[in-house]
């Protein structure tokens, strides 16, 4: 029998139907093969690379042959929903994380020509960080950079936002390299900084339990066109964005300084989401290197609870605690819906392991709804194929939800439960249909 090899995993999988694809192998195996379109052709996340058998995959599709021209692919790397073996293949997945996916906007921007676009960019920087190198030792210093960097990074990446740079510390985040529409662009932005303010929270009670320190950063964002192209030396250009809006978006955040701030952006990138609901004060500065004042806004908050918010602020917590998280869960949906066990006859480490994916897809892809659709409609016939009734969904939702209230304790406010539940009836409802056809209020 045909066997794909998944080099650096130490798998080794046989392909029962010479009719699937590389992504069907995966899929069938519980390997959690990032597909963010689900599998049509309509992104790049589940490439992978050949690495021997190159002679016993498909040809390309056409979507596959307008993708690779597009992206100068070589004839190794390809798509794993457009190709299928004939022979034994070893391969590597190329995006192994739905952080990755972010990047590859990136890779899109680096293949054309440098270009003027209109870009939303966000700086946020570290308060008082001479002290607090100071006051620790050198690794210590550079684990809490890490830890500070991952914990805003996710704000940007899972708002569909590119991390451009570290400087020193600082970090640099662009939203719409994509192409997105500037109101999508600046309102991913400021969700992204609110994102960080929150995160920042939950590091601090960390580090002030382990280091006996907190940190205190500043945000600022602007909206504005920059030269995006490859610069650099011939043998080492790399992605880079150029233009007077990056030096007013640094200025900004260093205006919370003045102001006695958090976040403040500019009135640019205010007014391209007129119907942004957020609570805001209006300020203006002096910022370095321009006359007159400048007129800012600050972000203080969400009118309303927002529900993208408060379900990325506190899944990482359920990820932290995955196992234990998915065992409570799986024991609570066979204890509502015992019959739906007998859909279980595999290894259930691997079962919550694949449930964690799909719910770092789930956060990662609710700032791109239309490809969230896609792949939730993918997954609700995959979910028929394999025999789910109609009735294990509603048991699936009070299961998620009672050990999401386990795990989160205290975190797991009136506003948080009321945010996951909306997100599991949209997601059901994207897989199966309208809601009120399997749950009544």
């Amino acid at each position: 029998m045909t066997t794909i090899v998944y080099v650096g995993e130490d798998r080794a999988m046989p392909v029962a139907d010479p009719t699937m694809t590389i992504l069907d192998v995966s899929i069938a195996h519980k390997i959690p093969h990032v597909r963010a379109c689900g599998g049509h052709g309509r992104c790049t996340t589940c490439r992978v690379r050949i690495c021997d058998g190159i002679q016993n995959v498909s040809a390309r599709t056409p979507r596959e042959v307008e993708v690779a021209s597009a992206l100068r692919w070589d004839g190794f790397t390809r798509l794993a929903c457009q190709t299928s073996v004939s022979g034994d293949v070893s391969l590597e997945r190329l995006i192994r994380t739905h952080s990755d996916v972010s990047c590859l906007q990136v890779e899109e921007a680096s293949v054309a020509p440098s270009q003027e676009r209109t870009l939303a960019i966000l700086f946020s920087d570290i308060r008082d960080f001479t002290p607090l190198v100071e006051a620790h030792l050198a690794f210590d210093v550079v684990h809490i950079l890490n830890r500070f960097f991952k914990a805003v990074g996710d704000a940007i990446l899972i708002n569909n936002g590119v991390i451009y740079q570290y400087v020193g510390d600082q970090i640099v985040g662009l939203f719409g390299v994509g192409g997105d529409p500037p109101e999508k662009s600046c309102l991913d932005t400021i969700r992204a900084g609110l994102g960080m303010l929150a995160a920042l929270n939950d590091l601090n009670a960390e580090l002030s339990d382990e280091f006996g320190t907190t940190l205190e950063i500043g945000v600022g964002a602007h909206f504005g066109p920059l030269i995006v192209g490859m610069m650099g030396h011939p043998d080492h250009r790399q992605f880079t964005v150029v233009g007077d809006a990056i030096n007013i978006a640094s200025r900004i955040q260093d205006a919370n300084k003045t102001l006695g701030t958090r976040f403040l952006m500019s009135e640019v990138l205010f007014n391209q989401v007129p119907q942004a609901p957020v609570k805001v004060r209006k300020a203006q500065a002096v910022l370095k290197g321009r006359r007159g004042a400048f007129q800012l806004v600050e972000a203080i908050g969400f009118d309303a609870p927002d529900s993208v918010l408060l379900v990325q602020s506190t899944i990482g917590v359920l990820l932290q605690h995955q196992k234990r998280f998915t065992q409570d869960l799986y024991r609570r949906l066979f204890a509502l819906a015992p019959a739906a066990e007998g859909l279980f006859r595999g290894d259930m480490d691997s079962q919550g392991q694949m449930l964690s994916h799909m719910m770092q897809f789930l956060v990662h892809a609710m700032s791109r709804p239309e490809i969230m659709a896609l792949g939730l409609r993918d997954l609700g016939r995959r979910h028929d194929g394999y025999g789910v009734a109609a009735e294990y969904y509603p048991a699936f939702r009070q299961a998620f939800l009672e050990s999401a209230r386990g795990i989160l304790d205290e975190r797991y406010t009136a506003q948080v439960e009321k945010a996951w539940a909306e997100t599991i009836d949209m997601i059901i409802e994207s897989m199966r249909g309208p809601v009120a056809a399997w749950h009544s209020e």
